[in-house]
């Protein structure tokens, strides 16, 4: 599928973004803390913010026209390096058990 406009780009790509958003919510169902990131807007703002990064991606990469298939792998590719560049700068010690934005994107 062609994209032929930057909100199709954007769209596409903040979808990649928001299907790994959707993964990384699946995965904090096991952990201790779900209880305190379901509830909590900060979170769900970073969530948000992750895939609007995954939409804002796309469209630097490629303005205006773009695959289909490429702006939603590029959607999907920046909430998953923002998230390791966010884990291996901040955890030195190991893994802490209470709920924080840094334990919220360890997975």
């Amino acid at each position: 599928m062609e994209l032929e406009s930057t909100i199709q780009v954007f769209g596409v790509g903040f979808a990649g973004g928001l299907l790994l958003e959707v993964i990384h919510w699946y995965g904090l169902t096991r952990d201790p803390n779900f209880s305190a990131y379901k509830r909590s807007a900060i979170y769900w703002l970073m969530s948000v913010g992750m895939a609007g990064a995954g939409g804002l991606l796309a469209m630097l990469y490629f303005g205006d026209q773009a695959d289909g298939l490429l702006a939603l792998h590029v959607g999907i590719s920046a909430p998953l390096i923002l998230q390791k560049m966010a884990t291996t700068a901040a955890i030195s010690g190991g893994k802490s058990t209470q709920a924080s934005i840094i334990n919220f994107f360890h997975w």
